[in-house]
């Protein structure tokens, strides 16, 4: 960390006079991630109290440790080891709803000086987040993104356990973007993350939805507890706008609760399809972003954007219907955050692939391949219909389900999987699981079982699809994406997706 963070105790927290002085270079609750000069704030967790970790935390660099008044005397052990240590035990009084406000002090309440634009969705998030963070900076303000494929500026990405940091880590990642020129960041903003308070005392500007589907049942345990975590991010109180997906039941939903429960203060826009606008009896604009004319080939994708009275064309290599959603959503965004009509254009027709969304590999006369996060059962049945309207061949499909997850999904992604020409269920990231009987439940939910070929190795599963498409084919490897791991039992293995199919073209090749 840097010592641009660098602060006396007493300039954040209420220290003891004798401890005022005592300068620290930063602040984390996750043992792991502390390192040399941290505080380290041990906060209550749901198995065990962060308490517990207080040395592991000084052994990666903590220099002090800030716990609720009770702890010291709970794990007395803990607390001599750590008086032998030298390092200060500091009393906080409710410390663990106190930490995301103590760390956004003592980072100086980084998002109050960012624009933060806060993307929540069932699919999506990830191409959107990156698809906002490169077009601002495309337009001239340095974007930062916080999320599944790490966190950072420009193309330095730094890793995160969560898809939505912990509080104390969002504050310091916040911090360091600041720190280093953007003026704004997009963050994926999950509803686990939402839920548990992990963006509490962030300074949002732009809530987004993309989307609304099953998912994480496991966790919400109803679609309803589900929807009304996502939504509780329409309610941030620094709001300045929404962007909502107008096609999508939520979308429709938070739009009239805005404009019917809202400042006016509070700007509403809409991207969607369909050529019908909404008249709001409100004093809040609508704006509205219409997609249409849309156009797929090998090459990519061409569609039009109206806005107002205004038309234009986009033309973008990336593949995929939805992906029109993603670029129109992003476009929204743009708006949102004040840059002109011409120069969104501008910037979406110069958005890359992100690795791992609908991303495409190809040799010279070899079947294209594509590799997807999709992982839920809309995001699989839209990229199945994406992947067949590039193509003039069969569709191949590779994909499995998750163990110690929502069983629920299971026979949905069989049903999801069913468009395709080709079917090969195989294991995803079978955890704790059985794997043969995660595929067993998946193959039991299609209304033909026989349709589905069962190869539970992935590598063997990708290699099989890949040596038996025709050159004009295109395989889908779904439900991974950019992870370069597998997690079978307790054990984290690599692997990638995206390497296996780089490397089995060249050897088909």
């Amino acid at each position: 960390m840097s010592e641009a963070f660098e602060k006396p105790l007493s300039a954040w927290i209420d220290a003891p006079d004798s401890l005022a002085d005592f300068q620290v270079m930063g602040v984390c609750q996750d043992s792991r991630l502390c390192v040399s000069g941290d505080a380290y704030l041990a906060l209550v967790g749901s198995t065990t109290h962060g308490y517990e970790y207080a040395i592991s935390a000084v052994e990666n660099g903590a220099v002090a440790v800030l716990v609720s008044p009770e702890m010291p005397e709970k794990y007395s052990g803990i607390t001599l080891k750590l008086k032998e240590s030298n390092v200060p035990v500091i009393k906080v009084h409710e410390l663990d709803n106190k930490a995301s406000a103590l760390a956004a002090k003592f980072y100086g309440n980084p998002s109050e000086q960012l624009k933060i634009i806060a993307i929540t969705g069932t699919d999506g998030k990830t191409s959107v987040c990156q698809f906002v963070k490169e077009a601002l900076t495309l337009s001239g303000r340095l974007c930062g993104y916080i999320g599944t494929l790490g966190w950072g500026v420009k193309d330095t990405m730094g890793s995160t356990a969560l898809t939505t940091p912990d509080a104390v880590a969002i504050q310091r990642m916040l911090a360091t973007m600041h720190h280093a020129g953007a003026k704004a960041v997009a963050l994926e903003a999950s509803s686990h993350g939402i839920a548990e308070g992990r963006l509490n005392d962030v300074n949002i500007d732009i809530a987004v939805l993309t989307n609304f589907g099953r998912d994480h049942l496991d966790y919400h345990q109803t679609e309803e507890a589900y929807a009304d975590a996502k939504a509780a991010l329409f309610r941030w109180p620094s709001l300045t706008s929404i962007v909502v997906n107008g096609d999508d039941s939520l979308g429709v939903r938070l739009k009239t609760e805005s404009v019917t429960g809202k400042s006016e203060d509070v700007k509403i826009h809409t991207f969607t399809t369909k050529n019908e606008t909404e008249s709001a009896s409100s004093k809040q604009p609508t704006n509205e972003y219409i997609a249409q004319n849309v156009e797929l080939s090998r090459a990519g994708l061409q569609f039009e954007i109206v806005d107002n009275e205004q038309s234009f064309e986009v033309v973008t290599p990336l593949y995929g219907r939805f992906n029109v959603e993603n670029l129109n959503a992003c476009y929204a965004v743009l708006r949102a955050s004040g840059v002109a009509a011409n120069d969104s254009v501008d910037a979406l027709a110069q958005l890359g692939r992100v690795p791992g969304r609908m991303e495409p590999f190809a040799e010279f006369a070899q079947p294209m391949v594509i590799v997807d996060y999709a992982h839920t059962p809309q995001a699989l049945s839209a990229a199945i219909a994406a992947v067949r309207e590039h193509t003039a061949g069969k569709v191949w499909v590779v994909f499995g389900c998750g163990g110690d997850r929502d069983p629920g999904k299971r026979p949905l992604m069989a049903q999801a999987a069913e468009s395709a020409d080709h079917i090969i269920v195989t294991d995803d990231n079978p955890r704790t699981e059985n794997p043969a009987h995660i595929r067993l439940m998946i193959i039991n939910g299609f209304s033909v079982p026989s349709v589905a070929l069962e190869i539970g190795d992935r590598e063997r599963a990708i290699q099989f699809a890949i040596w038996q498409a025709q050159p004009d084919d295109v395989v889908l490897v779904a439900g991974k994406g950019h992870e370069d791991y597998q997690i079978v039992g307790n054990r984290v293995l690599e692997f990638s997706d995206r390497e296996a199919v780089a490397r089995m073209l060249k050897e088909v090749g």
